[in-house]
């Protein structure tokens, strides 16, 4: 129940301790001041666009008592209109002083006149610090006619009253559209011994009954405020149901468990008498038993329009409330006497704000941390903003652009790609030329040859090379040479083989050379070109305009030289092609010895099996061909063998004594003045009747590694120093020329070639402004201690 007292008030001027903030006294109210004020250094900072700041938030339904309530807290009267009279939030600063009050009205401009946020908060005094209460009403009015129209303060600073503008302002107003609403905020300092601690932000009534757009308008505006870290005060007049109130429904949805909602009761004074009901069931929320909130209720009530225009000061009003309570049921017997008045609610309110700005600010320390580090990561992912001259700025980037082409061109460590693709190009190229090596089987025909071929055709690789070549390719044998070299004949003398068949031959393995070779230069140029564009990129990517310059230049430069490179390699195919040449007869005669070698062995074993079982070669096995070619494969690898491919002997190991024996007689020929090698032995055999044909064979083949080891250097030598190197030589000066570099307007130019992509502008506009503010804040809360 609460406590009786005296019904006759104290007179204005009473200096009564129950008038006074409540904690004025303990340390409690030191660390209340300074956490409060901290919090509000910290808006000034612009802190709270990025960090969750506690606050409380004052909403409530149109003619709540909502303003009747800021009055009462703060102590100030506020602008009272029909209607909306509150479009912007205005936020209430209040310190316990012992000098004499004072108030500061400012505005703090965080959003331009679209809503969007300003890159910069600033927090600018409106007017001087006024000393007299009666000025704070009419100047927080211009305040708000400042914000809604846009323009500085200064404009509106001139205007004495709401009754009295100068021509100047009317004509500034005149000439602006105002907003119907704004979110930057007018701020109110006020300090003073008479005032306890406390900062809250009072938002505009909700409306239902206007406009669409106003109702929505203000809603938002709400919404957006009652997020996060804040307590929401919500002002429940007790005139209506507490169903019916938008603001209980904004808030609910806002936090659904009640944790961060204080709900005051409002105008206890407008139940009628007899409405007994409806006042147990107020008393009933009061006391939590219907909508509970985890910090509960308040009830107030403040003077009527009567008593305010009758002039009642806040001491007459505090004892008036407190006088009511104490006398009308049912509040006079609620066990909840410390939920009544306006003193109570602010104690509370105080208290609760203490706290949560308490357990706010070491995670706020945190965030700003995390978000600082962030923010330097974003900064650093970004190109740097180009702080050199214009010209030399973009000559710089040529030249390095330049010097990544000549890397990639030569291989090095640093840019490897090219090379190693074209490495992979010319190692195809190679194998499709060795792929075209004439494939001679040294037997008659197909018929006649080891069923073995069939699977793996030995004849058709190419002693010395590090890869086989591809099998299954047309075979020609002894008897389709023979017909080859009829049809040439002509007027040659016996025993001549034509020149134009071992020519023609020659030329059949070429006619695929120049596709192979086609395939390979196109192949390089794809890869220059694509890895000049991810240079092209990864150097200009962020200067649109000059991009757009180089890599058409880049690209023209490629196709250029990319002509001259192919009249380069097609001149080097009709080398090879014309006529059969090469002055390397040392390597064409030893291949041509190998060949023919290689040839007569299969030739001369295949006839002593024969005549050994008396019937042809098991051409269904493949065993006796393998002896024979592994012993051929000593041959032509150079190995020494235990016999020679053109001994008449049979591939066996000899003994120790016929091996003497066999040197014996080989050291008498010498002595008698025959210097004969084991080698030489072959040629005692008679001669074989495809003897003209396995030296067509054996010489064409011969002259296919001559050829082929030419054609698979000049043409990657011939691609690398007549496109890659030729192009990266003259790069830079065509690039020099092309952007204008040397010209008068070199400076006006580079500045339109680096103007950077306005997203990437803005967003390093942005990231700066955020990482200064948060360097401010960090700043302040080490300052504070933490």
């Amino acid at each position: 129940m609460l406590a009786p007292s005296s019904s006759t008030p104290p007179p204005a001027d009473t200096d009564d301790t129950r008038t006074k903030a409540p904690l004025l006294e303990s340390n409690y109210t030191k660390t209340s001041q300074e956490l409060i004020q901290f919090v509000t250094t910290l808006r000034s900072l612009g802190a709270q666009v990025l960090l969750d700041l506690p606050r409380i938030v004052v909403i409530g339904n149109q003619s709540a008592g909502k303003s009747s309530l800021v009055e009462a807290i703060s102590g100030i009267s506020v602008p009272r209109d029909a209607g909306t009279c509150t479009r912007c939030p205005m936020e209430c600063r209040l310190a316990h002083a012992a000098e004499d009050w004072s108030c500061q009205i400012s505005i703090r401009w965080e959003y331009d006149d679209h809503g969007e946020l300003l890159g910069e908060v600033r927090e600018v005094p409106f007017g001087p610090c006024l000393t007299s209460k009666a000025d704070v009403e009419p100047t927080l009015r211009r305040a708000q006619a400042a914000i809604l129209n846009g323009y500085d303060t200064d404009t509106f600073v001139e205007v004495i009253s709401d009754h009295t503008q100068s021509s100047k302002t009317k004509s500034v107003r005149a000439s602006k559209k105002a907003l119907a609403f704004s979110r930057n905020t007018i701020c109110v300092d006020l300090s003073g011994p008479d005032l306890v601690d406390l900062s809250f932000v009072d938002l505009p009534g909700i409306v239902q009954n206007a406009e669409d757009e106003v109702v929505r308008l203000v809603e938002d505006l709400v919404t957006a405020y009652v997020k996060g870290n804040c307590l929401i005060l919500v002002a429940l007049p007790m005139s209506d149901d507490i169903e019916n109130q938008k603001a209980a429904r904004i808030a609910r949805l806002a936090d659904p468990h009640g944790v961060r909602t204080i709900g005051v009761l409002t105008k206890p004074d407008t139940l009628p008498p007899g409405s007994t009901k409806r006042r147990q069931l107020w008393l009933d929320v009061l006391e939590g038993r219907e909508h509970p909130l985890q910090h509960g209720y308040f009830c107030t009530r403040q003077p009527d329009d009567d008593q305010r225009l009758a002039g009642i000061t806040l001491t007459e009003a505090r004892w008036a409330e407190m006088d009511f309570f104490q006398k009308t049921s049912p509040w006079k017997e609620s066990t909840c006497a410390h939920r009544f008045g306006t003193h109570n609610l602010v104690k509370s309110v105080s208290e609760l704000l203490t706290r949560i700005i308490s357990d706010s600010l070491p995670k706020l320390l945190v965030e700003v941390a995390t978000q600082l580090a962030n923010t330097h990561k974003q900064l650093a992912a970004l190109p740097p903003e180009v702080a050199t001259e214009p010209s030399a700025f973009v000559l710089d980037l040529v030249t390095k652009f330049q010097s990544d082409v000549a890397e990639l061109v030569e291989g090095s460590p640093r840019h490897k790609e090219l090379v190693q693709r074209n490495k992979e190009a010319y190692i195809a190229f190679k194998q499709a030329i060795l792929d075209s090596a004439p494939t001679f089987v040294p037997y008659e025909s197909v018929e006649k040859a080891p069923k073995s071929l069939q699977k793996k055709n030995r004849y058709a690789q190419v002693a010395d090379e590090d890869m086989a070549a591809k099998d299954g390719r047309k075979c020609m044998y002894l008897s389709d040479v023979r017909r080859h070299i009829e049809a040439a004949v002509t007027r040659e003398l016996p025993n001549n083989i034509p020149y134009p068949a071992k020519r023609s031959l020659i030329q059949d393995f070429q006619k695929s050379w120049g596709t192979h070779m086609m395939r390979c230069f196109e192949c390089v140029q794809a890869n220059f070109k694509n890895v000049l564009g991810e240079l092209i990129r990864e150097r200009f990517e962020r200067f649109h305009h000059l991009k757009g310059i180089v890599r058409p230049t880049v690209m023209e430069q490629v196709h250029m030289y990319a002509l001259k490179t192919e009249g380069r390699v097609k001149t080097i195919l009709e080398y090879e092609s014309a006529q059969p040449f090469t002055q390397n007869t040392h390597y064409l005669g030893d291949k041509r010895a190998k060949q023919l070698s290689m040839y007569k062995q299969a030739r001369a074993y295949s006839k002593r099996l024969a005549a050994e079982n008396g019937q042809l070669v098991d051409h269904e096995s493949g065993d006796e061909e393998d002896k024979m070619w592994r012993v051929g494969e000593d041959e032509l690898s150079g190995k020494k063998a235990e016999f020679s491919f053109s001994a008449p002997r049979p591939p066996k190991v000899l003994t120790a004594k016929e091996r003497e024996s066999l040197k014996t007689a080989l050291a008498e020929l010498v002595k008698l003045g025959y210097p004969v090698s084991e080698d030489d032995l072959g040629k005692l055999n008679k001669a074989d009747e495809f003897e003209e044909e396995m030296e067509v064979m054996a010489e064409v083949r011969a002259y296919f590694q001559v050829s082929y080891k030419r054609i698979i250097d000049y043409v990657p030598l011939a691609i690398d120093r007549h496109l890659l190197y030729a192009l990266s030589e003259a790069l830079q000066g065509v690039l020099i020329e092309k952007l204008g570099l040397g010209s008068a307007q070199a400076d006006a130019r580079c500045t339109a070639y680096i103007a950077e992509d306005p997203h990437v502008v803005a967003e390093r506009s942005e990231l700066l402004a955020k990482r200064a503010k948060l360097e401010k804040v960090q700043k302040a809360l080490f300052n504070f201690g933490l």
